[in-house]
């Protein structure tokens, strides 16, 4: 089941009823561990082993280099951990990217290879909990934290299934001291879940979900039939959509795992208020762009070892960025794009840092809106990589975006509500992310905010294009 289906309506209050029956720890978190792992089966049920697998390598790995003093050994496990993971989700999600990229090399050295008549179905959620693994191992490793020797706990906190489908990559210092006693529910926490999961399912069902159905996947589907400004506001409605349909996700899950007592970390601040891609990806899906910085980017030198050392360090980290995402060339030409994005301003910003006049130029509002601007372009211009179903449609698409015709901003096939749902992403920007507010929403007096939960109740019903389309991310 995914979140905002039918199913998920019945088995949500089912766990909130068994999980708040009186009872001890044990049965509390059995009640949740036994939920997670049916909320996996419903998907996944022949790939439950995986995260059964997965869970007892971690859990075991985690005791041994805990309780060893010799570094062989610690280091030992560590790699244990680290090859299951990464082989079970190199296996699954590689794989068949790997034989197809094989056969079209051994057809251009003129060997006859048959193309591939099977597909690899990927288990849910498994690029997201693997990572979880490998950074309690590793942190067990570092000493930071220390092992969890209940297997109930440890199993709860890879597959607590609020965020076991698609985030955000919870680290074990940040859920595992919740779990020392059952965390008692507040009030204000009852109120903050519905809130996020009201919201969530706002931006889900009402704008992601509308823009894709009725305009996003018509254009990019069949550029040929549309303008293109057409074109351009396709390319701005699908940056509104995935944004939407991932921070919509996480919303939920945040909302859903408040009703159980559990704070789960923010996962996305605003991201398209960025003046800069390094701002971008301190703003865009925190858990994994933090986690890449720790368990990737610092264990490579991070920027101690001079600017060509730094900037090697920072297109590795994104290609794999790229192909955590997907196993396509698109999804590593995103990574490689952001990379090279990345590198760049990194150069430019240091070329600039001290000079007096560049310092006065770069503090003005005018330099703001620009780099804004410049920023927003290179979003868009990656994003496009990433929606179309091939390279012959991003040429037409990106050469439309970057085109010299941007006067021409309307065309008779763009629905009139197409602006209107992207203007409700551009306030929600500006009405909590120009104040740093999570949701400037939850400040309002208790009317105003009941009002709005009402009203997003009955766009939703009378409005939403239905509850049967899939988060983007679960399919990462």
């Amino acid at each position: 089941m995914i979140f905002a289906s039918k199913a998920f309506f019945f088995f949500l209050p089912a766990v909130l009823v068994l999980y708040h029956l009186p009872g001890r720890r044990t049965h509390k978190y059995g009640v949740l561990l036994a939920a997670s792992w049916l909320f996996y089966a419903w998907l996944s049920p022949q790939y439950l082993w995986v995260i059964l697998l997965c869970t007892l390598i971690d859990y075991a790995a985690g005791l041994r280099i805990d309780s060893s003093d010799d570094d062989r050994v610690r280091r030992r496990w560590l790699w244990l951990s680290v090859a299951a993971n990464l082989g079970l989700l190199a296996a699954f999600k590689y794989t068949a990217f790997a034989y197809d990229n094989a056969v079209s090399l051994a057809r251009l050295c003129g060997c006859e290879v048959n193309d591939r008549h099977w597909n690899i179905l990927l288990p849910l959620g498994i690029s997201f909990h693997t990572f979880q693994g490998i950074s309690y191992t590793v942190d067990v490793y570092r000493r930071q934290i220390k092992a969890v020797h209940s297997f109930l706990d440890y199993a709860l906190f890879v597959g607590f299934w609020p965020q076991l489908a698609a985030g955000p990559i919870v680290r074990a210092a940040e859920f595992l001291p919740q779990m020392v006693s059952p965390p008692a529910v507040s009030a204000k926490q009852v109120a903050d879940g519905l809130h996020f999961i009201l919201l969530g399912l706002f931006k889900k069902l009402f704008i992601a979900d509308q823009l894709d159905q009725l305009f996003v996947t018509p254009v990019f589907t069949n550029p040929g039939a549309f303008d293109p400004a057409a074109h351009r506001w396709a390319v701005i409605a699908w940056a509104a959509q995935i944004y939407c349909d991932f921070s919509g996700y996480s919303d939920m899950a945040v909302g859903c795992a408040k009703w159980f007592g559990f704070d789960l970390p923010r996962n996305f601040h605003f991201p398209y208020l960025s003046r800069s891609m390094t701002e971008f990806w301190r703003r865009w899906h925190l858990s994994l762009s933090t986690w890449l910085r720790d368990y990737l980017y610092f264990p490579m030198g991070g920027s101690k070892g001079g600017p060509a050392r730094t900037y090697f360090n920072l297109m590795v980290v994104f290609v794999a960025c790229g192909l955590w995402h997907g196993a396509t060339w698109s999804w590593l030409a995103y990574g490689v794009l952001n990379g090279l994005l990345m590198c760049a301003h990194r150069a430019w910003d240091r070329a600039l840092a001290g000079i007096p006049w560049a310092d006065r130029v770069r503090a003005t509002p005018g330099w703001a809106l620009v780099a804004w601007l410049g920023t927003m372009v290179q979003l868009l211009a990656g994003l496009v990589l990433v929606r179309t179903p091939d390279w012959g449609v991003a040429w037409v698409m990106l050469r439309s975006l970057f085109g010299l015709d941007l006067l021409a901003g309307w065309s008779a096939a763009i629905p009139v509500w197409v602006p209107l749902l992207v203007l409700l992403v551009v306030i929600g920007h500006l009405f909590s992310g120009l104040r740093d507010r999570a949701c400037g929403l939850s400040e309002l007096p208790s009317p105003v905010r009941a009002a709005a939960y009402v009203g997003a109740v009955v766009l939703l019903v009378t409005l939403s294009p239905g509850v049967s389309k899939t988060f983007i991310y679960i399919q990462f």
